[in-house]
């Protein structure tokens, strides 16, 4: 019997995931990436003698106990091309926030120092704070979903018994949003720690359940951070198979009959297959590659109504300096907002100090980047493409501001700067399509959290959709489990057993890969 061919659009996580997974099962798969790189929004460049990374700050899983590791072996993520696993660091703040007053507050990964730091803080939230301490120390016990296929129907409900109270905690905050969590608290330090973190408006669940991960230690940092962890994806797939083929950007996904036969590239060359699975931008794939013709009222009202994830001002500062008495993670706080260009206020920054992974720059130099959100993404766009000079001009100004406040905060900063990197939402918009720069799609808000979004493209056969815009909140995990599932769906309409990993039966897999030279962004 022949295999089928499938076709997927976006080189990101998902689409790396879905073929890693569809290679070990069976079917010959082939990948059509925009960019010259893999990875999507999960990418890092390279700057002089400096690495800046966009995405990885914290990866769910990468602790042995916890579920989502499961996919993380399935995939090689965490190993190189010699088999030597990747070196997990893990921290003893999850951050530290610099409040109005000049306080900074630790934000402990393990939970009974953080439990220790509030009642210091806000002995008059005591009670609270106790209670709020016990239920993270039960979302750090919930066990990610990933289903184990080899396991008896006993491992399977012994996993859901087990896991039943800490799921109860997980709704629980789903439903909480950030707002809801800030008023809880009586004292007001406490209160403008949880309402400067994330926007208001998100559910708890986006910051608590990251915070408890990091009581197991199950959500550190991949030494050398986002391409070197996409690349052993990318490694792996390679070598069941796959092909993949960079600057290939997809214009149009090609129907007939209302089935999904192929695609189009933007230069014209088509290219067809038995299933089509969308694995980048989500408007994109319905607006654009389909034209708004398959649509739902679920969908519909998702791309209407739903917030977004923002879109960034990324800075990144190449400092000749040793940082390590710096924390790795601090939000600052400054009296005057800090106002861009686009008319976004900001009072506080969030600043990354990456001394502890010493394959981003030279012993004794250390890469920082601050990252400041915005949703005015259609100022940069047209800023970059009317009057590129003053697009350069206020990066320049942008970068010039932070530095004074770096600064002032850390005497001696500025003269040890000698690189600097400031990327815009049109950087994300150009490298990665993203609608608005949004860098992970459908913002946490409670509803949308609550709200399942469709895999497979209604009312057209054999076109599926997976990865950020399918699952509102995003997230690296996330991603790769799309691609697992997604995997699992095409084996079960096609009458196969699933198979997680590379322990497969030999098919006659291709080994040929259609890549065009790789570039730093």
């Amino acid at each position: 019997m022949k295999n089928k061919k499938i076709l997927i659009i976006g080189g990101g996580i998902a689409g790396l995931s879905a073929g890693s997974y569809l290679q070990r099962n069976g079917y010959n798969t082939e990948i059509f990436e925009a960019h010259n790189l893999p990875g999507g929004v999960c990418t890092a460049w390279k700057r002089g003698e400096y690495t800046f990374d966009y995405c990885i700050h914290w990866l769910m899983g990468t602790n042995e106990s916890s579920g989502f590791h499961t996919i993380w072996e399935e995939l090689g993520a965490l190993e190189d091309e010699e088999g030597k696993k990747t070196q997990i660091q893990n921290f003893e703040k999850f951050t530290s926030v610099e409040l109005k007053n000049g306080e900074v507050v630790p934000l402990y990964a393990d939970l009974n120092k953080l439990e220790q730091e509030f009642l210091k803080l806000a002995p008059e939230d005591e009670k609270n704070i106790r209670k709020f301490i016990k239920d993270l120390k039960k979302l750090a016990d919930f066990k990610e979903g990933v289903v184990n296929d080899q396991g008896s129907i006993i491992d399977k409900i012994s996993f859901w018994f087990k896991n039943t109270i800490p799921f109860l905690k997980l709704i629980k905050y789903v439903r909480m949003s950030m707002e809801e969590l800030s008023e809880k608290w009586e004292n007001p330090q406490l209160k403008e720690i949880f309402s400067c973190v994330i926007p208001s408006s998100w559910s708890a669940l986006s910051l608590l359940l990251g915070l408890a991960k990091q009581h197991v230690q199950a959500a550190g940092y991949p030494i050398g951070g986002s391409l070197p962890f996409v690349r052993n994806i990318e490694r792996k797939y390679l070598k069941l198979g796959g092909e993949i083929n960079y600057s290939s950007k997809v214009e149009k996904i090609l129907v007939k009959n209302d089935q999904a036969i192929g695609i189009r590239l933007e230069n014209g060359e088509e290219y067809y297959g038995d299933e089509i699975i969308s694995a980048a931008d989500g408007h994109t794939t319905l607006f654009k590659m389909l034209e708004g013709e398959y649509l739902s009222s679920k969908l519909e009202k998702a791309y209407e109504e739903f917030s977004l994830f923002p879109s960034s001002i990324h800075l990144g500062f190449g400092v000749n300096k040793d940082l390590s008495e710096l924390p790795y993670s601090m939000l600052l706080n400054f009296s005057d907002p800090l106002i861009l260009p686009d008319g976004s206020e900001h009072e506080y920054i969030n600043l990354m100090v990456y001394h502890f992974d010493p394959t981003l720059a030279p012993e004794g130099k250390t890469p920082v980047t601050v990252l400041l959100n915005t949703w005015k993404d259609e100022y940069w766009q047209e800023l970059a493409e009317e009057v590129p000079e003053r697009y350069e001009k206020e990066k320049k100004r942008i970068g010039e501001n932070v530095l004074n406040i770096l600064e002032e905060r850390f005497p001696g900063f500025s003269e040890a700067v000698e690189q600097i990197d400031i990327s815009t939402p049109h950087t994300v918009k150009r490298y990665t399509n993203n609608w608005h720069g949004s860098y992970e799609g459908f913002a946490p808000t409670p509803e949308a959290l609550m709200t399942k979004l469709p895999k497979e493209i209604p009312g057209l056969d054999n076109c599926y959709m997976i990865g950020q815009w399918t699952e509102p909140g995003g997230g690296i995990p996330s991603a790769a489990l799309n691609g697992r599932n997604i995997t699992r769906k095409l084996c079960k309409k096609d009458n196969k057993e699933f198979f997680s990993n590379s322990l497969v039966p030999k098919f006659d897999l291709p080994r040929r890969s259609q890549r065009t030279p790789r570039e730093d962004v």
